[in-house]
């Protein structure tokens, strides 16, 4: 898994966020709005990065083969958990799915 810093630097890239002190004031002005949308972004990956590392303690946890199998499911809502075992499947049926 990437550090969370990782994920911020190559997102600011990716939308070539440029961020440097202006001297005049529409410099400041673009310059702030930078902050600002680095911020936004930095807030975004932080709550994304939240919900993965709990999500890929879920994960390892079941990837114990002595308690689990491949067939077993979580599901986790504000209030529950449980603990699902597959019996019966009749794997992804496709057929009703329209365009």
């Amino acid at each position: 898994m990437k550090a969370l810093t990782d994920k911020i630097i190559e997102r600011l890239q990716s939308e070539c966020v440029v961020i440097g002190e202006p001297a005049d004031p529409e410099g400041l002005k673009a310059y702030n709005n930078g902050i600002e949308f680095a911020i936004r972004i930095i807030r975004d990956e932080e709550a994304w990065a939240d919900f993965e590392e709990i999500a890929r303690i879920m994960m390892k946890h079941l990837a114990n083969p002595e308690k689990y199998h491949p067939h077993h499911r979580v599901i986790i809502d504000s209030t529950n958990a449980e603990l699902l075992e597959g019996k019966k499947s009749t794997g992804q049926v496709m057929d009703y799915i329209t365009d």
